[in-house]
């Protein structure tokens, strides 16, 4: 109900780099986001020097029940490399498949260097599409360059999916 005196759920610590980096599935039963959580500590029973310093948190993609029997579990969870270049996380049609775009070049999404007219250009991930179930890695998009705005799913399935660069090619 929108006249709800409280959220039903609240998630702290949500990563927003743009107007997509949210999305609720077609479905209407899951919610994905990403967040910023802790990074694990060092073993236990060790000392303060015997572990290397960690940065202290980590990222991640979580997919979020909001179905009435689950409601706010995380029903699956996977690291994220690049948070702070997402732009956009989106569904597909069929709430299967949940797809990353990046809308910056990072080193943790380069995928080569490509020998081009003399020079080295480097080629990164710009989408990335898992399947939610299991959140493994479906398909990855590189390119040299490119920087996604936004990226949707066609909203048919099977359709294909569509994203816009920084540049305002489509």
């Amino acid at each position: 109900s929108l006249q709800a005196a409280q959220p039903r759920l609240a998630i702290p610590h949500a990563v927003l780099c743009s107007e997509m980096c949210a999305h609720l599935s077609p479905c209407g039963a899951y919610m994905a986001a990403c967040v910023a959580c802790r990074a694990p500590g060092p073993p236990e029973g060790a000392s303060e020097g015997d572990a290397a310093p960690q940065a202290g948190v980590i990222y991640e993609l979580r997919i979020y029940s909001l179905r009435e029997r689950d409601f706010g579990a995380v029903l699956a969870a996977r690291p994220v490399r690049a948070a702070h270049c997402l732009t956009s996380i989106q569904f597909s049609p069929t709430s299967q498949h949940v797809m990353l775009a990046y809308g910056r070049r990072h080193i943790s999404l380069l995928r080569s260097l490509v020998a081009h007219g003399g020079s080295i250009m480097p080629v990164h991930t710009i989408l990335e599409v898992y399947r939610v179930s299991d959140m493994s890695l479906v398909r990855m998009l590189p390119s040299a360059e490119d920087e996604v705005n936004v990226a949707v799913f066609h909203p048919h399935s099977g359709g294909g999916l569509v994203y816009g660069t920084k540049e305002g090619r489509l």
